[in-house]
């Protein structure tokens, strides 16, 4: 017991430790995490609580710190507009968490001093959820560094009956799990040309055979003949949601939904209906590479009519049309309720050609927006970031789920990569950002030669030839600002032949920047079943910034998220006029608008129908009805940034007596006006 006060004493301290000005010099274990969220709720009583919304899979409370204000002068907490900041559902995104506090903490101690930050939770509630996998961030501070990326949840791998008892081991005793390669016949991989350390695949097409297998450092501990092939631990979290979700993999878990962790974040996210707009810290970077797949929702322009949607709109059965055609058809079929987008996406997904997989077209305007901000606050903050290496969302991520299926606005960011040594630009170069300002014309008028030279300079694959991007350009299919957003994301391909390897500099740096040079040599290794091998590689969590390193950024991002928080979507009256007609009539117009910046509603939640139309009640006394009009109505959204509606009654009542519109939405709050007729 008494070991028990001691350890809750010294986790009490770190945390007032770590919630003072004090320098971020180490990340915390999950335990001071939670005693962090304590600490804050303790000493901001009147504005912050914590709540538990569930346990890992193993055993570890999951924490949200509810910050909003009690002042009786404003709704309740629950009743306002919500925003939801998660951060860590890797494990391994220890900078997520901490910039996750970092906000609550600048949250809750600017309140009452800046007059935006008192404002905000006057009128807003914000969840904060720093650590969503305890499990896996634990192993960080263990004793043997392995990055690995599974929840607590047992998991057969192998399907051998047993469960996790082969993974990896620390074989040459250095306290870090790094690879194995070795000389193989059958080996697909090589030492690169400059820099022997660094291994890439062997190409063929150049000649080159493969020379080395890689693995895991470890042994074939269950006798299979296969090595580290059970390792411990089961699912990683952020492929466990539905949207776009890989079935048969057990990484990412029997089926959606499937983890502990995931179900208590999607109840606790289904039970606020408040919440719309998702800010997450994660190893996904949805700012500077935008959550797209790339994947089209129907197959070109065209689709093929089936089904009883088809019978329904009089179209031949099996038979192609323009998808364009097929919108027209149905915006002119009176199938269509009022205040429905009727566009390409939707066509796809009523003909079956498969879940939305891209931004929709009328949201992208927002999210082009927000990028450009957010690289600009970047800029002038100095924050150097390997653009070109930004990781969008993965299959079944969180970030999808929330946009494409939750319909919220949603942003994340991995706040840090290591920084890519700065090139010397060539003279009159053709880089992506000149791309982006060219027409088709200026991009054809470059010539074949130049273009070439361009695409072999981003590292695109070798499958595209300047040839096809030509015609591609010519027929319309795409556009060089496409073309140049398409580069942004694509990860680059090893070197050879003399090129640089994409990963020379992370050698370069770590040996600079990182007490532990972060690069283990190869050395040999009489390994039992596979003879002489070499262990060596990069060392675990190599994208872990050393705390010193991490301020600066989390700084800049908190600052851009309480930015956004600013932006969500209002409800505010903007007109009202009364006009009297004969026998005690009076035509009341009210124009409704959002002074927001972002729209009421994304496009993709209406096309999702997972959107709340704002309802409008018009409040009568026992003297007044309604002439015209209904007692309800709704408007299916409002568009950011002043965006205006108007709803229309007749009443018949008596001069002097009040009307009582109330306009309200799940995420929008209530407004509500007494309109005097006269």
């Amino acid at each position: 017991m008494k070991h028990k006060v001691s350890l809750y004493f010294s986790l009490v301290c770190a945390a007032a430790l770590f919630l003072s000005a004090a320098p971020l010099e180490r990340y915390h274990t999950p335990e001071e995490v939670n005693a962090s969220l304590k600490t804050l709720g303790e000493r901001h009583a009147q504005t912050a609580e914590l709540l538990t919304i569930g346990r890992s899979a193993g055993g570890k409370d999951i924490k949200v710190l509810r910050i909003a204000s009690e002042n009786p002068s404003y709704s309740k907490p629950e009743n306002r507009p919500s925003i939801l900041v998660t951060a860590n559902l890797e494990g391994t995104h220890l900078i997520g968490t901490e910039a996750a506090l970092h906000l609550a903490g600048e949250l809750l101690t600017r309140y009452g001093k800046d007059k935006n930050i008192t404002q905000l939770l006057h009128t807003r509630t914000i969840y904060i959820a720093p650590l969503l996998n305890p499990d896996v961030a634990g192993f960080y501070f263990s004793d043997l560094k392995i990055e690995r990326k599974g929840n607590m949840k047992p998991v057969d791998d192998d399907l051998d009956g047993r469960d996790d008892e082969d993974g990896p081991d620390d074989l040459n005793k250095d306290g870090v799990i790094t690879q194995m390669r070795v000389k193989d016949p059958e080996g697909t991989q090589i030492a690169h040309p400059s820099e022997s350390r660094l291994l890439i695949q062997a190409d063929p097409k150049k000649g080159q055979s493969g020379l080395y297998k890689v693995y895991t450092e470890g042994l074939d501990n269950d006798g299979d003949g296969l090595i580290n092939e059970d390792h411990p631990g089961g699912v990683e979290l952020n492929r466990n949601f539905p949207h776009d979700y890989e079935y048969n993999n057990p990484q990412t878990g029997l089926h959606p939904l499937s983890e502990k962790e995931t179900v208590a974040l999607i109840q606790f996210m289904l039970s606020k209906p408040n919440i719309v707009l998702v800010l997450n810290y994660s190893t996904e970077n949805t700012f500077l590479n935008l959550q797209q797949t790339g994947r089209a929702q129907a197959a070109g322009n065209k689709i093929k009519a089936t089904g009883r949607f088809a019978t329904m709109l009089g179209l031949e059965e099996d038979k192609e049309y323009e998808v364009q055609e097929i919108v027209d058809i149905i915006k002119n079929s009176g199938m269509v309720p009022a205040g429905m987008e009727v566009d390409a996406s939707l066509v796809a997904m009523i003909f079956g050609s498969g879940p939305a997989m891209n931004i929709d077209n009328l949201d992208m305007p927002s999210f082009l927006e927000i990028q450009k901000q957010y690289k600009d606050a970047l800029k002038k903050a100095e924050l150097d970031y390997p653009q070109n290496r930004a990781s969008g969302v993965v299959k079944g991520s969180f970030a999808a789920y929330c946009y494409f299926q939750h319909g919220v606005q949603v942003f994340s960011s991995d706040l840090w990569a290591v920084p890519e040594p700065k090139k010397e630009p060539v003279k009159d170069a053709l880089t992506p950002e000149k791309l982006k300002d060219m027409s088709n014309d200026d991009f054809l008028a470059l010539g074949e030669d130049k273009i070439a030279a361009f695409l072999k300079e981003q590292g695109a694959p070798d499958n595209i030839k300047p040839a096809m991007v030509i015609n591609m350009v010519k027929s319309g299919q795409l556009t060089p600002a496409r073309m140049a957003d398409m580069i942004d994301q694509m990860p680059k391909k090893p070197g050879g032949d003399g090129e640089e390897h994409p990963d020379a500099y992370l050698l370069k740096w770590a040996a600079e920047a990182r007490p532990d040079k972060g690069f283990v040599d190869w050395t040999s290794f009489n390994h039992p079943t596979l003879g002489e091998v070499e262990i060596g590689g990069f060392v675990p969590y190599l994208q872990t910034p050393p705390p010193a390193l991490a301020e600066k950024t989390i700084a800049v991002h908190t600052d851009f998220y309480i930015g956004l928080m600013e932006k969500i979507g209002q409800i505010a009256v903007k007109k009202v006029h009364v006009a009297a007609l004969e026998n005690g009539l009076y035509r009341l117009t009210v124009h409704f608008t959002n002074p927001g910046w972002f729209p009421t509603s994304t496009a993709q939640a209406r096309r999702a129908r997972t959107a709340w139309p704002i309802r409008i009640e018009c409040g009568l006394s026992r003297s007044q009805t309604i002439f015209s009009g209904q007692n309800v109505v709704t408007l299916p959204f409002l568009d950011g940034s002043g965006g205006t509606a108007k709803a229309e009654w007749t009443i018949k009542g008596k001069k002097g007596s009040k009307v009582t519109l109330t306009a309200s939405a799940p995420g929008l709050g209530t407004e509500t006006v007494s309109v005097v007729l006269q």
